[in-house]
């Protein structure tokens, strides 16, 4: 199906509940870009046009960084994060502020170049970086780079397999093509099948809390209205687990999405990729329109009653964006702030009436489980108010509580995984 006529359920949903989603981000980074100054003079004007208040239009405006920072015509971002600033020990900005003739944060006087300094460009290991628009420019010639004296350098990410059967790194040290399993899983079996292989794997999250992956995709309940989000939105120094998946296999990145999502039984899906990462923004587009041409995503996918799509989106720069609850906010069109009672986006979201439940604040012992009562989960975001009671199921993981859900996500942390971020667990 063309772009023309497919049906975007994500925006769909989110104008039939109120709320413009990720249009009014996307309207607010075009007037920012467009450079006609600061947020107050754009941001309401923005807003009216959704029919929202101008606070609608300048709160989001005035918390990101790419929208809150001037832009000339031409734009560079410079990374000013540890592992850039101990590269040359932080003389690369006042070098690359002598050449462009601009200080950081600010735009020249008639308006055509601007500096943005930004927290981590996924360039930790060629440092210092900084993005000339979309091009990267890397290493100790970077001054000489963005003058003309050097053509631009951005060496891809070293990656290597230490175990002779690589899985999430097949397709980057081996070339294997992505899209190998989907096929037949969504011919062949169901959501609960997946599921179970998921568990007797014993799969974990690689958010940093290690949760099982089965039990974050069964939070999910079977509803379709299920969306799962693949968080794309990285910003620790040495973190860039992220855009080495997303630039180099993208394909695999939407595969495992899918499986998600078939799991969830949900037929919508978002990838976030932070703006900081332009390449693997526009690659994961293209992944998108390639799996849609091939079958993989649309609808009565490869002759099943399955229909799921994929929307890429993205961030507008914030170093907390990536938590979950901030994530929630952004993907609805306010500022990404995480909530001030962190919930589990296992209610209901984008644009719909909120029902967030809350996990346990310590994890109980478990038939099975190698968590034990009184032990603080390792993810500070897992410290929550105790859930009723635990149980274990056939296998020993916690038995689950099937709640209707209308997001799933996860933990901001080394790579994308999909599903709810958490759980609770009923006896």
């Amino acid at each position: 199906m063309g772009s023309g006529s497919r049906f975007d359920a994500f925006r769909a949903l989110a104008e039939r509940r109120g709320r413009p989603g990720v249009r009014l981000l996307e309207s607010l980074s075009e007037a920012a870009k467009a450079g006609r100054g600061p947020a107050e003079a754009w941001a309401p004007e923005v807003a009216e046009r959704f029919g929202l208040p101008a606070a609608s239009g300048l709160g989001p405006a005035t918390f990101y960084a790419d929208l809150a920072a001037p832009h000339g015509h031409r734009h560079v971002r410079i990374c000013t994060a540890a592992a850039c600033f101990a590269a040359r020990a932080g003389r690369h900005l006042s070098e690359v502020e002598g050449v462009l003739g601009v200080r950081a944060d600010q735009v020249d006087a008639d308006g055509e170049v601007s500096l943005q300094s930004v927290r981590c460009l996924g360039y930790c290991y060629t440092g210092p970086a900084c993005l000339d628009g979309d091009t990267p420019c890397t290493g100790p010639t970077l001054a000489d780079q963005l003058s003309g004296r050097a053509e631009p350098q951005a060496p891809p990410i070293p990656a290597l397999d230490a175990t002779g059967a690589p899985v999430l790194l097949a397709g980057v040290v081996e070339g294997a093509d992505a899209w190998q399993v989907w096929p037949g899983v969504v011919r062949t079996r169901t959501p609960e099948r997946v599921l179970a292989e998921v568990s007797v794997s014993g799969l974990r999250g690689r958010g940093g809390a290690g949760f099982p992956v089965a039990a974050k995709w069964a939070a999910a309940g079977g509803s379709p209205d299920t969306v799962v989000v693949a968080n794309g939105d990285e910003g620790d120094p040495g973190s860039y687990a992220d855009r080495l998946l997303m630039e180099a296999d993208p394909g695999r990145v939407l595969e495992g999405l899918a499986l998600a999502c078939f799991a969830c039984g949900s037929r919508r899906g978002v990838v976030l990729v932070r703006s900081e990462y332009p390449r693997a923004l526009a690659r994961m587009r293209i992944a998108v329109e390639r799996a849609r041409a091939d079958g993989h995503l649309g609808r009565r996918i490869h002759g099943t009653d399955v229909d799921l799509d994929v929307e890429v989106v993205a961030g507008s720069g914030s170093y907390v964006a990536g938590e979950e609850t901030a994530l929630v906010a952004g993907l609805e069109g306010g500022a990404a702030v995480p909530g001030r009672v962190r919930r589990t986006p296992r209610g209901e979201g984008c644009g719909m009436s909120r029902r967030w439940s809350t996990t346990s604040r310590r994890w109980p012992r478990s038939r099975g489980s190698s968590l034990t009562a009184g032990t603080p989960t390792p993810h500070a975001a897992h410290r929550r108010r105790p859930a009723r009671s635990w149980s274990a199921c056939r296998n020993g993981s916690l038995g689950l509580a099937a709640t209707r859900s209308s997001w799933a996500c996860r933990c901001s942390g080394s790579s994308p995984s999909w599903a709810a971020a958490r759980v609770r667990v009923r006896s």
